[in-house]
């Protein structure tokens, strides 16, 4: 049976509790090059790629590093957080296994399909999806729509017809952008940060087919 709808999910923060990993990660980095970040740069930092991240703290503190070999070294670190601490969000898996009735998914992630791939293969996290775009398959990476567009394009649902779970300013502009639906889940952000979504959740347990559906009928 043909399925009607989309769910395109970001990966961190929406399916797994890894946004405190690549902070560990990129905080090891931070010391190690002597760079004090502000809290306002980790508003920035979410949802975008780790050349952007080094590129703007290069740009902004003037530090004098080398960002390939920086985002090497970070590479290290963080599949050393992955391989420990990553596990599945509370109530995903659950709400996962309810929609796939009516709902075609896809991930959609601004991390390389390289890591992607090590990620699967190596962390206490099964790979339950049908696919992935991943910053690899596009040109522009989230708040840019391009990643969202290309996913529904991949599963052939219309973009109007998929609903978009993120957890981070960047990710919900970009499936805003998009035209598709988008749910807020405030696992990273509180609401009020996360406010240009269709809808907030603070967990799974707030969400079924049916409240998909019903939000893209509106």
């Amino acid at each position: 049976m043909s399925k009607k709808y989309g769910l395109l999910l970001d990966f961190d923060g929406v399916v797994v509790d890894s946004e405190p990993l690549y902070e560990a990660a990129m905080n090891i980095q931070f010391k190690k090059y002597g760079i004090q970040v502000e809290a306002e740069d980790w508003l920035f930092f979410k949802g975008k790629d780790a050349k952007a991240v080094f590129s703007y703290i290069r740009e902004k503190y003037d530090a004098k590093v080398d960002i390939d070999a920086m985002r090497k070294e970070y590479s290290v670190d963080l599949f050393n957080e992955f391989k420990t601490n990553m596990r599945f969000i509370p109530g995903f898996v659950e709400f996962y296994y309810s929609c796939l009735d009516e709902f075609s998914d896809l991930i959609v992630t601004s991390t390389s399909r390289e890591v992607m791939n090590w990620t699967f293969e190596n962390v206490p996290v099964d790979n339950i999806f049908s696919g992935m775009i991943t910053s690899s398959e596009v040109e522009n990476t989230k708040p840019h729509p391009e990643p969202y567009l290309k996913g529904a394009e991949h599963i052939g649902i219309p973009i109007e017809k998929c609903i978009v779970i993120e957890d981070s300013v960047n990710g919900i502009r970009a499936g805003k952008a998009s035209g598709a639906k988008v749910i807020g889940i405030t696992t990273t952000f509180p609401a009020d940060v996360i406010h240009e979504a269709d809808l907030i959740v603070s967990s799974y347990d707030e969400l079924s087919p049916n409240i998909l559906i019903d939000l893209l009928n509106t």
